[in-house]
Parts: C-alpha cells; structure tokens; sequence
C-alpha cells in the first residue's frame, strides 16, 4: 500500500473506533461507519468488507497502541513499584472512563462470538496483555535483583483481577474508591511477590 492508502485506511480505523466506542460492536453498522469517515460506499469497501473485518483491525491498531504505551512504562529509571503505579494508574482511568472506552466494544465482540476460531483469538487477547504486564514485572524484578519468582502467573492473576474488575464496572458500575481499593490490592501483591527474600 502506498502512503495516501495506509493514511485513507487508518483514517477509516480512527473513525471506526470512535462509532465503536459509541455505540458497542452489535449495533454498528457499515453504514454508521461510512457516515464517520464521510467517504463513500464504494471507498470503504476499497479497504474493508464488513464491520468486523474493521473491528478486528481497529483491535490490532488498540493493541499496536498498548505496546507502545508498554513501552513508556518500562525504564531503567522507575522502581517496579512506579512501573506498576503507571500502568494500574492507566487502567483506573480506562476503569472510570467506560463511556469513552473500547473497552465495552470489546466484550460485547466477545460474547457475541463463541466459536473455535474466536476462542482462539481471545486467548491471543489475554496473552498479549499479559506479556505486557510480564514485561513491566521481569524489568522490575532485573532492577532490583530478584530471582526465581513465577512473574508469568503473577501476570496472569493481575490480568485476571484487572478484566473481573472490568467486568463488574461494565455489569453494575462501580465507584472510584472500589477501584481504588481494588487497584491497591493487586499493587500490594505484586510488590509483596517482589519483596519475598
């Protein structure tokens, strides 16, 4: 693809994400997102066949943004405990933020879509949002000398408080004290596991 084409399909990807965000993945149409990108019919057809063929692009485009910010959170510079406060930080404002969050479009997807294929990809999901946490934990763990911790299922059990929280938000809303509670917990958990001799 050449340069006006990539800009013309992360422009469609930009937009989509918004009427995603708006309105959750089972009400949005081809038509809704046309109307976003304020192209024609024919032009996004050019690039995309269906909503989801975009929305799974749109959720490669989110992860792509995540390793970046992965990547901030990570320095040579921060304590495994300011590492972890950055990154819980992100989620507590993703947390509290749900209507300006893809976050909603993102499970509504996955309970929509049960089969084999998906399982897989959902799996994908969870590993690739583990290995970030992973990433920020094995950095910590250099940094201050530790060895012989399981820093893979701790990022699992941070993956999985984090998503249940999630969930519950999505379900029920919850208040920012619950997740501020919530969110020192998993930190407690992670520096305790860091601070074993």
């Amino acid at each position: 693809m050449d340069k006006k084409s990539d800009a013309k399909r992360n422009l469609i990807l930009a937009n989509a994400k918004n009427v995603f965000i708006r309105k959750g993945f089972a009400a949005v149409t081809m038509k809704d997102i046309i109307e976003e990108c304020g192209i024609s019919r024919g032009g996004i057809y050019l690039y995309f066949q269906s909503v989801e063929q975009i929305f799974m692009q749109v959720i490669e485009a989110h992860n792509q943004q995540k390793t970046k910010e992965a990547t901030q959170y990570i320095s040579k510079d921060k304590s495994l405990g300011q590492m972890i406060d950055e990154y819980l930080d992100k989620q507590k404002t993703r947390l509290m933020n749900l209507n300006n969050s893809f976050l909603i479009a993102m499970y509504e997807y996955r309970f929509a879509k049960r089969g084999d294929s998906n399982r897989v990809f959902f799996h994908a999901q969870f590993t690739y949002t583990k290995n970030i946490i992973l990433s920020i934990l094995e950095s910590g763990f250099a940094k201050s000398g530790i060895t012989n911790r399981d820093a893979d299922a701790l990022a699992s059990s941070v993956v999985l408080l984090i998503e249940g929280i999630s969930m519950l938000a999505i379900a029920v809303g919850v208040s920012e004290e619950f997740i501020d509670k919530q969110i020192l917990s998993i930190k407690e958990m992670v520096l305790r596991e860091g601070a074993k001799p």
